[in-house]
């Protein structure tokens, strides 16, 4: 990873995380539809940045939505084991057959069906996982795949329209 990548890197965590602690932390529907834009940061890192700087990532900006939403290392947690499975996830959706080219993580990389498919599959291992850290049983399991339901629908929406936004900016 050379400079320029590691200053894109840095900007992009801090963006996404002043995004979620300060503006999408209030974007809630109806208590079941919940918006976590910061896994963004993990999603969009470089296809062949090391899976052990991927996972540091992810734990460092997990535990700081922890630390803004007082809740005990949950996002932490949840963002390690998207972090860990976003290479397997990557190997599964992008099989390379031979080449030697590198994968672009964006929309003109992938393309319009993968991307979105990429998005959907990564955030909705994280909001299982996270929603169901929450609830601790099995009690409320209509409730909790309700909430996973709706917030992997809305943060997907809001994950593409910021990367389709933040594109645009940098092609102008």
């Amino acid at each position: 990873m050379n400079t320029q990548t590691l200053f894109k890197v840095i900007g992009t965590v801090a963006l996404y995380l002043f995004l979620q602690v300060f503006i999408v932390r209030n974007l809630v529907f109806f208590e079941v539809a919940f918006c976590f834009v910061y896994i963004s940061i993990i999603l969009f890192l470089p296809s062949n940045t090391p899976v052990s700087i991927v996972l540091l990532i992810a734990f460092l900006s997990g535990l700081a939505v922890d630390l803004f939403y007082n809740t005990a290392g949950m996002h932490a947690s949840a963002s390690l084991l998207l972090a860990f499975l976003r290479s397997y996830i990557i190997k599964i959706l992008f099989p390379t057959k031979g080449l030697d080219t590198e994968l672009v993580i964006s929309l003109d990389g992938m393309g319009m069906e993968r991307f979105i498919r990429y998005i959907i599959i990564l955030t909705f291992i994280h909001h299982l996982y996270l929603f169901f850290l929450e609830a601790g049983s099995l009690k409320y399991f209509l409730n909790t795949s309700l909430k996973v339901v709706a917030s992997v629908l809305f943060t997907s929406v809001v994950t593409f329209l910021l990367h389709v936004y933040f594109k645009s900016l940098q092609n102008s």
